[in-house]
């Protein structure tokens, strides 16, 4: 790889391309992270999801204007000129058909939330990468915000017995349940938990939908995807210790701590988060899919 590496990105429809171009292309930006240049991308969108194929220009020209983002005619395009990719689809039914020529390159690869619209695909991805020896990583930005990572570091907090997370969970029939939107909530959920949930039972109403997770050491998980009234990111962590509760950070930008997560990715580092717990997050979705549809509990096995 060069000095300043060259990234590219595949999918324009989202507002994540714009701002994650700045972070990087930006040095007068405050939050500027240094060691990497967006240098082109594939405009992809979705004809049948309005939030797609409606943003895709928009956001396509302020690359163009603002950075000189050299826009091309395929992913495979792509991966011919950059060290390593943003896949920034925002409809995750695209996601493994796009990530396909990334990985068979074997260039890093970071994959916006959700990793697909469903489990299987997102195994799909995984067993590619792992066959090609690729590195990939998915994750909301909500994992790497300063005050969930600040709960973490928390040494009086203890052992983590239980955890409430919440954030809006917007529906799509093209990416159901908490595979649009409640990911966030759900990524909340993991940071603190960790994996090992064996069941879960969802209630699904209008406003809302409200996970109940159980863990395979007895502790109970909840996610609370809202869908009416006033919406937030944040958590109740319930520690030996003592209770946390949080909201995301307003004062440090939501995608900056992310970013500096990628691109020590991109440049030889682990991934941030493990593909055994991003396909628990998957299956966890799933589960909670079926569960809200069936007004039954279900196992994560049931659906992996």
């Amino acid at each position: 790889m060069t000095d300043e590496l060259r990234v590219g990105i595949i999918g324009f429809d989202t507002s994540h391309v714009p701002a994650f171009t700045k972070l990087l292309n930006d040095p007068t930006d405050p939050y500027h992270v240094p060691g990497a240049k967006v240098v082109c991308g594939y405009p992809s969108s979705s004809p049948d999801l309005e939030s797609s194929y409606q943003r895709v220009e928009g956001f396509t020209q302020q690359v163009v204007d603002n950075w000189g983002v050299e826009i091309v005619d395929s992913a495979q395009a792509v991966v011919e000129r950059v060290d390593a990719v943003l896949l920034e689809s925002v409809d995750g039914r695209r996601h493994l058909e796009e990530a396909r020529p990334v990985i068979a390159a074997g260039k890093p690869l970071y994959i916006d939330k959700p990793l697909a619209a469903d489990y299987a695909e997102s195994a799909e991805i995984y067993r590619l990468a792992e066959e090609a020896g690729c590195p990939v990583f998915s994750s909301s930005s909500l994992r790497f915000d300063a005050n969930i990572t600040a709960i973490q570091g928390d040494a009086e907090l203890g052992a983590v017995l239980g955890c409430d997370a919440f954030s809006p969970a917007t529906l799509d029939p093209t990416n159901p349940g908490l595979f649009w939107y409640g990911v966030h909530g759900v990524e909340i959920l993991y940071t603190l938990m960790g994996t090992g949930c064996q069941r879960v039972r969802c209630t699904t109403m209008a406003g809302a939908d409200v996970v109940v997770g159980v863990w395979d050491d007895g502790r109970l998980g909840v996610m609370r995807g809202t869908r009416a009234g006033a919406h937030e990111y944040g958590v109740t962590v319930f520690g030996e210790g003592k209770v946390v509760q949080t909201l995301r950070s307003q004062e440090v930008p939501l995608y900056a701590p992310l970013m500096e997560e990628i691109i020590r990715f991109f440049r030889g580092g682990p991934a941030p988060v493990a593909p055994e717990e991003t396909l628990e997050i998957m299956a966890f979705m799933q589960a909670a899919l079926v569960s809200g549809r069936e007004w039954r509990e279900v196992a994560l096995d049931e659906v992996r």
